[in-house]
């Protein structure tokens, strides 16, 4: 090869050097997608918008949401997890797409740590566990006893199989020696429609879609799954507070990217998010909806990450739960 040759392929080496950076610190020049792996109304939905809204603003391009639910979750963090890893698709998960779906979905052969590049947790939700309406029990002894009474007469409504939703209500009733029949949707937004139209009878989820619904008299909550009482239900009690230990959980929201995306894209969100969320309107309006906002580094999401996925597949194991196709 001759000097000229070199000296060429150097060049064309030496600008993809220099053009990749560029890029990465002009982002974005054109809008981005965040696909929510849930159909719309459920919390995840909800904070999901709240963040584009905030990217938006303070980014300078269109952060547009698009909701693909179904199994799971892991359609929308799959189809997130095959785009191209430039920052245009982003992927906004709750807990369950991206740690729990995977450990049950095993023959889809998925791995959150090696597809997907945390970006920053965004807000974080206690559980609340309700029932429909006219259901005839008004505590969760109530619940338990009539439970009892019918193994399996009761349906639990959940945002899907390996939701967080989910696997609460199957902790919850291997804790307490009862059987519901799981009826899985295509996220919060159509159970809440199924339990508020009755036709399903109990149900998980989190305070922020569920605390309206209650206060509305559309559906009853039993019991709040936090150390604390909710400022949204102050009425309802804790699970500790009627001797139920163990049973204190949360659900978090965050944004993730296509693994291989630029660092540098990763922390222009990362510090966008955090910018956004320590605003005192914004941490009024998450604390307002039931949510506690967040923040932190993209390592802190990937450190929970492995933590979770470890103490969810030992809950798996310990309850016995099989997703349906494994």
């Amino acid at each position: 090869m001759s000097a000229r040759t070199w000296k060429a392929c150097g060049l064309v080496l030496l600008a993809g050097f220099i053009t990749a950076p560029a890029a990465a610190q002009s982002y974005p020049t054109r809008p981005v997608t965040m696909i929510v792996p849930y159909a719309a109304g459920g919390a995840t939905d909800v904070i999901a918008r709240l963040t584009a809204q905030g990217l938006t603003a303070a980014l300078g391009q269109s952060f547009v949401v698009e909701n693909r639910g179904g199994g799971g979750g892991v359609i929308g963090v799959q189809g997130a997890a095959r785009a191209a890893p430039d920052g245009y698709t982003l992927l906004f998960s709750s807990t369950g797409p991206a740690t729990i779906s995977p450990l049950l979905f095993k023959q889809l052969g998925f791995d959150p740590l090696a597809k997907l590049e945390p970006i920053v947790q965004v807000a974080s939700s206690p559980a609340v566990l309700l029932v429909r309406k006219s259901l005839p029990v008004k505590t969760v002894d109530d619940l338990i006893a009539l439970s009892k009474k019918s193994p399996g007469s009761l349906n639990m409504a959940s945002a899907g199989m390996g939701s967080l939703q989910h696997l609460i209500g199957e902790v919850f009733q291997a804790k307490n020696g009862i059987k519901w029949t799981h009826v899985p949707f295509r996220g919060s937004g159509p159970a809440f429609g199924e339990l508020i139209a009755e036709r399903v009878d109990v149900m998980v989820d989190v305070i922020p879609v569920a605390a309206p619904l209650v206060n509305g008299g559309q559906v009853r909550a039993l019991a709040v799954m936090a150390p604390k009482r909710s400022k949204q239900l102050p009425d309802v009690p804790t699970l500790g507070e009627l001797e139920f230990k163990g049973l204190d959980f949360a659900g978090w929201h965050a944004l993730f990217a296509p693994k291989g995306t630029p660092a540098e894209v990763i922390r222009k969100v990362n510090a966008a998010v955090n910018s956004y969320i320590d605003a005192p309107d914004t941490q009024e309006r998450l604390e307002k909806m039931g949510a506690n906002s967040d923040g932190g580094t993209s390592a802190q999401l990937g450190e929970r990450m492995r933590s979770e996925l470890q103490e969810w597949a030992e809950v798996i194991r310990n309850v016995g739960i099989v997703a349906e196709g494994n």
